[in-house]
């Protein structure tokens, strides 16, 4: 937005207008999403190689949000269109950058948020949450909206608009400070605990006997995709025992990801890493890289009988090195409280699932049957544990 476009926000902010329409093919939407991207504070999940690619593999119904104002474009949004039938009933829902089906939306889109122009971040995602529950205006009749993996600032605006607002689901994740890492003398070690120090040191010297350790990127297309899926098979062996699949046994799963590397790899904002001993490969790391930040989105380890050997610990050590190297700003585990992410790294923002809904009658009975039911599983789980 121009200087003067933003000097009155509490009368611009009256003005904001949302245009709903049928999501366009990603070839009319890439100029107009990639002009906005470059006056957004956006994450790399709103970038146009990630938006691109959902657009392109998502099933179902999806509409396009443009917010303006005085007719300048500051706000868009995609939404996916679910409809879910009970018996007779059919329940509508339209969900922030998914589809609302659980295996479509194992790409697990985190950082979510409305692209907004610098400082109209909460105006536009007000004005959206607005625009949809005004039923006196046309536009896909769902009565909830679903906002994967957003963070707290969206509910506050949530909040503001009068609409009902539940948390569904919140995660916590974790970051490393590349700054501090670069500035810390001895590095990325010197500032972890005691015993995770000693376990990759460990680990280290027990892989330096069968030759060097080395990190490297991928250095082109073929490659990339090579590695992508040396990462899945490795991936998929750690759930074989439990006779569970990973996110690689969906086809649709890899297919996403082969298509966002194709578009990704060419501007430089994602990158698969291959961590060797010598001529053996011990592990693959598949980041997102997005204006100084970092994501670690997944990877594939060589595990092996003797557990001093710890490859996760010993490739996410030598990709810290590697990036604060590069001069980035951040490392990040992004969602999802484990172990592990707990010892290499420091808490970063909370991440939550918001269901939100009119403020009507049926809201409120809504919140009434999952009251009870709520009630009756505690009552049933406190019979269960006196029963022994």
């Amino acid at each position: 937005m121009a200087e003067e476009e933003t000097t009155d926000r509490g009368t611009a902010f009256a003005r904001l207008e949302v245009a709903l329409e049928p999501a366009p093919e990603p070839a009319a939407l890439e100029p107009v999403w990639r002009s906005l991207l470059a006056r957004a504070d956006a994450s790399f999940f709103l970038s146009w190689p990630w938006i691109g690619t959902w657009l392109e593999h998502a099933v179902g119904p999806r509409w396009l949000a443009r917010i303006t104002v005085d007719g300048a474009l500051v706000g868009l949004a995609l939404l996916g269109e679910r409809r879910r039938r009970f018996g007779p009933l059919v329940l509508p829902s339209l969900h922030l950058h998914a589809t609302g089906d659980p295996d479509a939306d194992r790409i697990a889109i985190e950082y979510n948020d409305v692209l907004a122009a610098r400082g109209w971040e909460s105006a536009a995602r007000a004005a959206l949450v607005r625009r949809l529950f005004d039923r006196s205006r046309p536009g896909p009749g769902a009565r909830t909206l679903v906002l994967p993996m957003v963070g707290e600032a969206f509910e506050e605006a949530v909040r503001t608009t009068g609409a009902r607002v539940r948390r569904h689901g919140e995660s916590r994740s974790a970051r490393v400070d590349l700054e501090a890492v670069r500035r810390r003398s001895g590095g990325y070690l010197a500032g972890l605990g005691g015993s995770t120090r000693r376990q990759i040191k460990r680990a280290a010297e027990l892989y330096r006997q069968r030759g060097p350790l080395g990190i490297e990127p991928a250095a082109d297309l073929d490659q990339a995709l090579s590695w992508l899926r040396a990462l899945a098979v490795l991936h998929e062996a750690r759930f074989a025992a439990a006779r569970t699949g990973g996110a690689f046994a969906s086809a649709s799963f890899e297919a996403f990801h082969r298509t966002l590397i194709a578009r990704a790899l060419p501007e430089g904002t994602i990158e698969l890493l291959r961590i060797s001993s010598g001529d053996r490969p011990i592990g693959y790391l598949y980041n997102f890289l997005w204006r100084g930040w970092v994501g670690y989105y997944t990877s594939g380890f060589v595990y092996e009988p003797d557990n001093k050997l710890k490859p996760g610990l010993v490739c996410h050590w030598l990709a810290v090195e590697h990036y604060a190297r590069t001069g980035a700003l951040v490392y990040d585990f992004m969602a999802g409280e484990s172990r592990y992410k707990a010892s290499l790294a420091g808490a970063g923002p909370l991440l939550l699932t918001l269901v939100v809904e009119a403020d009507d009658l049926r809201a409120r009975l809504a919140d009434g049957v999952r009251a009870l039911r709520d009630r009756l599983r505690a009552v049933s789980g406190s019979r269960t544990g006196e029963g022994g």
